[in-house]
Parts: structure tokens; sequence; C-alpha cells
């Protein structure tokens, strides 16, 4: 999960902005409903104002759910072996041990 944005200095109090940056980082989560319902509330209020991160929703959405839609791996098995293999040697196993 992506780090939760930290509150900016407002007016009178500290209010929860979310920058487009911000927004990007967090979009996976989001469309997971896994962040905290103030993350949640700040980024509704970004989208309002923000046409580029609302159109930037959608094509995540939209490729999303083109994803989905694929029947299975579109790579042949030897290509995916080893394209895990160059994977796991730079960065690990998805266990978290480094290479």
């Amino acid at each position: 999960m992506a780090e939760p944005p930290t509150p900016r200095s407002g007016a009178d109090r500290d209010v929860l902005e979310i920058a487009c940056q911000e927004f990007v980082e967090l979009v996976t989560d989001h469309l997971e409903g896994t962040l905290p319902e103030e993350v949640e509330r700040a980024i509704a209020a970004h989208l309002e104002l923000c046409e580029p991160c609302q159109i930037y929703l959608e094509q995540i959405r939209r490729t999303t759910k083109a994803l989905r839609a694929l029947s299975g791996p579109t790579l042949p098995q030897p290509a995916r072996d080893r394209l895990l293999h160059v994977f796991t040697t730079l960065h690990g196993d998805a266990r978290g041990d480094s290479p």
C-alpha cells in the first residue's frame, strides 16, 4: 500500500489535501477500498476539482476492466519464466528475499 499523504496546514486547522502525484500513487488502493476514511474524503475532494485526475481514474478503471477480460497469460511460458527469473534476480522473490 502507498504511503498516505500527510496533513498540510489549512487556514485554521490541519487539512488532509491530496496533490495529483499523491493521487496517482494512491489510485490502486483507492479502487480497492483499502485507504483510511480520511484519505478517501481527501481524494473525493480532490477529484471534485481536478479533471485530469478524473480522467486518469477513468483510464485506470478501463484498463483494469480490460485486463480482467483477458483469457490468460499472453506470453509463452518460456518467456514468462525468463522474465520472472530476471525480476527475481534483480529484486528478490515475493517473500521479500533480496537478490
